[in-house]
């Protein structure tokens, strides 16, 4: 199967030339709000109405949370609303009530009494700055470590006004015959809770449910809806024969928390109990003054410590910068950049010395889900997507999974190989690009 990458394009130049404008708008959203001023102005106001949305959703279907927009052009930096992540075992835990007597425990899922880290909540409000304040104090005079309880967006911060665009279908869905056993576990969105009739999610396993459209308006796909379902179908068609399990971590909108992500990476490494696992994570969230997220730090340590048969794959970012992104940037991480079709560097993709290897991400096609877009009225051109669709779109996040494919592919065609072995091998055989590691052609993408 490796023979055959990259992989060919099953579109026709006509289709090529169509789905070319909708790309060219996605790349347009990716870099401009780092470098027009108009555009980050749009960003900030789309940002402000998710949160509103979020206000306004049922506590099941709400991720509520309090934006601030640094000056280094990086998008705005979300926090859960009165939230912060404290990192303490079981024997602070006396001392820690003492110091906390503000906040309450709020972890959201049952987390398990080995996790360091835990969620308190503010018993009254407290602005994103006073958070910050109040975890400075805990580091600086109590020798605590905490932060806030960073948002892991999936979408609108990380990938601008970038929603996909509507395409053909490739041939039907076709195994290879089989291979070694292996897992990708996609951490994101989920999928839908019916199956696709293509045959293209076939097999996989839905830990977690992608709705689709819980909020208003009822008949448009909620912002960045189908993620995992594109990030999953990309797996699909690198590695056909190996076993996908994708979990969901994200509430509505796309948005998740350091805690939430942690959690479904252990479980997923967990639940693998010792097997030959890839883990990708198409998501991220920057350091908050000078600290990444514990509860994923906490999450990669254990990960990296407990089972040498995982291998993370995280997605390096669309900011533009050359500043570190969590989990991509963490020890044991493979982080994943992006290149044009032409395999130069995307003008949108976050580089630097942590960024391992790269892979097109610049007009992706893989599977999406049935509805329409944009999320919102008059925000832009209506794209209908109907069952068994498939999709264009760019970015980062859809760099990680064709690495975790790749990954997964030569596994299965070796049963000793080791996930960081396969990993070590596509970065082997790739060519340097500065600031993006080894280019390792698997999707062709979509030229500009």
């Amino acid at each position: 199967m490796t023979q055959n990458w990259p992989l060919p394009d099953h579109r026709t130049a006509g289709q090529i030339a169509q789905d070319q404008v909708a790309v060219r708008a996605q790349v347009a959203n990716l870099v401009s709000p780092a470098a027009d001023v108009a555009a980050r102005r749009d960003l900030d106001g789309i940002v402000e109405r998710i949160r509103r949305r979020q206000l306004a959703a049922t506590d099941e279907h709400a991720t509520r949370f309090v934006s601030f927009s640094p000056s280094d052009g990086a998008g705005p930096l979300l926090c859960a609303e009165g939230e912060l992540v404290i990192d303490g075992g079981a024997a602070q835990a006396p001392r820690l009530r003492g110091l906390l007597s503000g906040f309450a425990a709020a972890d959201r899922t049952d987390r398990s009494a080995r996790r360091r880290t835990r969620v308190v909540r503010s018993t009254s409000a407290r602005s994103f700055e006073e958070l910050r304040a109040e975890a400075k104090r805990l580091r600086d005079d109590h020798n605590v470590m905490a932060n806030v309880n960073a948002i892991v967006p999936l979408g609108y911060i990380v990938k601008g006004n970038s929603y996909p665009g509507a395409t053909t279908a490739p041939p039907p869905f076709t195994s290879n015959g089989g291979g070694a056993p292996v897992r990708v576990a996609v951490i994101d969105t989920g999928l839908t809770a019916t199956p696709r009739t293509d045959s293209w999610d076939a097999g996989m396993v839905r830990e977690g449910t992608d709705l689709v459209n819980v909020l208003a308006p009822l008949d448009r796909i909620d912002w960045f809806a189908g993620h995992g379902t594109f990030a999953a179908g990309i797996v699909r068609q690198i590695a056909p024969d190996c076993e996908v399990v994708v979990y969901r971590f994200t509430c509505t909108d796309g948005l998740g928390t350091d805690e939430a992500a942690a959690d479904m990476m252990i479980r997923a490494a967990d639940e693998a109990a010792g097997q030959r696992l890839i883990i990708n994570a198409s998501f991220g969230a920057p350091a908050v003054d000078g600290i990444p997220p514990l509860a994923m730090r906490e999450a990669v340590e254990y990960i990296t410590e407990t089972y040498p048969k995982v291998l993370i794959v995280a997605s390096a970012g669309n900011d533009g910068l050359d500043e570190p992104l969590y989990p991509a940037a963490f020890p044991g991480v493979k982080a994943v950049g992006a290149l044009n079709s032409d395999l130069t560097p995307a003008a949108f993709s976050n580089h630097g010395s942590w960024v391992q290897c790269s892979t097109v991400g610049v007009g992706i096609v893989s599977t999406f889900v049935e509805g329409k877009l944009p999320p919102e009225d008059n925000i832009g051109t209506d794209v209908t997507f109907p069952a068994n669709s498939w999709a264009t779109w760019s970015g980062t996040s859809f760099t990680a999974p064709q690495i975790a494919g790749a990954a997964a592919a030569l596994c299965g065609e070796d049963g000793a190989l080791l996930p960081s072995a396969a990993f070590d091998q596509l970065v082997a055989a790739g060519d340097p690009v500065p600031g993006l590691g080894a280019a390792v052609h698997l999707l062709p993408g979509t030229p500009t």
